[in-house]
């Protein structure tokens, strides 16, 4: 671990940064346990008379590092189990009627079993309740929900609280490959974004302290043990984007993925069925087959594709510095060729990259959402995070919310 010598004017400044670790570690979410609690706790507001056991579910969020490629061609994805995860807990109503809490709201959301589902309503209460009529389309439940996953973080919390609730619905059952693809079809319905089964796949499995290496057409995965906390430690940062593509943009994305492999298979790629099977050193040679509007959909994706490979590498070889790069790499291929950053990623992003001789390894946007990913040391995590929030605030008007990992 890279520490300032413990002598004079640095000594006080490891202090300084050891508190400010200290703060950030204090404010890590409850442990599994404490979840189901809660959970249990919320339902049992519903009907506190009742005595009937709740089926109660718990799974990690999983930010994926190079995973949002996936939702819109099967490639492989790499994601991070992370402490913050979904508690659900269900119990069979005794009327005709689902109700379910969900912090913050004190007043429980109610469905009649013959009523369809509003889609003005909450993302999050349609998806609680899409899920529920997935699952058990002739029965009522009571739910209730506690989640410690940041709302800013979409795939890693629409995930989370899909599989816990399917868990929690449908404990004993056999949960099939074609089932998890079903429940990213529902996410989709629900949000008007192509949703990749990884995501689902990586939450159903993940174990604190592990990376999950995913392949999103055969539902293989890998963990791969994770470094210790002294090590390599992780922000998921807020960004707060005011300009992020409109849902319709990412389903023409995936629409586009699929006109190249149809255009590739007729001029001379005749035997490729996906993106995921062009091998990155005929990238150039497949560019050249396509119109240029096509050039940036084709190499984004692709390549993404072709870093999860030596994003694997890295984390075997321990090569926190490779990863970083990799991180950077993935963040100016979403920024430039996918178009679909914003300015206040882009800052964070930025920051994260000025400081890469000072600990910081890399950060890259994450996903759907507001969410960027930065990974370095532990103790230049909070010398980072003091330098984007004076920055955030000079270009932005206020500080972004951060999460350690």
């Amino acid at each position: 671990m890279d520490l300032p010598p413990a002598n004079g004017t640095n000594s006080h400044l490891l202090r300084t940064y050891r508190e400010a670790l200290a703060r950030l570690e204090a404010e890590a979410p409850p442990a599994p346990e404490e979840h189901r609690a809660r959970c249990q706790a919320l339902l049992q507001r519903l009907r506190p008379a009742d005595t009937e056991a709740a089926r109660t579910a718990f799974v990690h969020g999983t930010p994926g590092l190079l995973a949002a490629h996936t939702h819109y061609f099967d490639g492989f994805a790499l994601l991070l189990a992370a402490p913050h995860g979904t508690a659900v807990s269900v119990r069979p109503a005794r009327e005709q009627t689902s109700r379910l809490l969900f912090p913050p709201d004190e007043t429980p959301w109610t469905l009649p079993l013959d009523a369809s589902v509003p889609p003005d309503w909450p993302l999050e209460v349609v998806l609680a309740f899409s899920v529920l009529r997935h699952c058990c389309p002739e029965q009522a439940f009571d739910m209730a929900v506690f989640s410690s996953v940041p709302p800013f973080a979409r795939e890693m919390r629409l995930a989370s609280l899909a599989v816990a609730l399917t868990h929690a619905l449908q404990p004993a059952a056999d949960r099939s490959d074609a089932q998890l693809r079903t429940l990213a079809d529902v996410i989709e319905r629900c949000t008007g974004f192509p949703f990749s089964v990884a995501y689902l796949l990586a939450a159903s499995v993940a174990r604190p302290g592990t990376f999950v290496l995913i392949d999103a057409a055969t539902l293989e995965h890998l963990e791969l043990e994770a470094p210790p906390s002294d090590v390599l430690r992780w922000l998921l940062i807020d960004a707060g984007c005011t300009l992020l593509p409109p849902p319709d943009h990412h389903r023409r994305q995936r629409d586009l993925a699929h006109q190249i492999v149809e255009i590739l298979q007729r001029r001379g790629f005749r035997e490729l069925t996906s993106l995921r099977e062009l091998a990155y050193r005929d990238l150039s040679r497949a560019q050249a087959l396509l119109p240029r509007r096509l050039h940036p959909v084709l190499r984004y994706l692709v390549s993404e594709n072709h870093r999860v490979h030596h994003m694997v590498v890295a984390i075997r070889q321990q090569d926190w510095q490779k990863l970083g790069s990799l991180l950077l790499m993935s963040h100016a291929a979403l920024r430039y060729d996918w178009q679909a950053s914003c300015a206040e990623a882009d800052l964070i992003v930025e920051v994260a990259e000025a400081m890469s001789v000072e600990g910081i390894f890399g950060a890259s946007m994450n996903g759907y959402g507001n969410g960027v990913l930065v990974a370095g040391r532990p103790f230049q995590l909070p010398v980072y995070l003091e330098r984007l929030q004076q920055t955030f605030e000079t270009h932005f008007g206020r500080t972004p919310e951060a999460h350690l990992i």
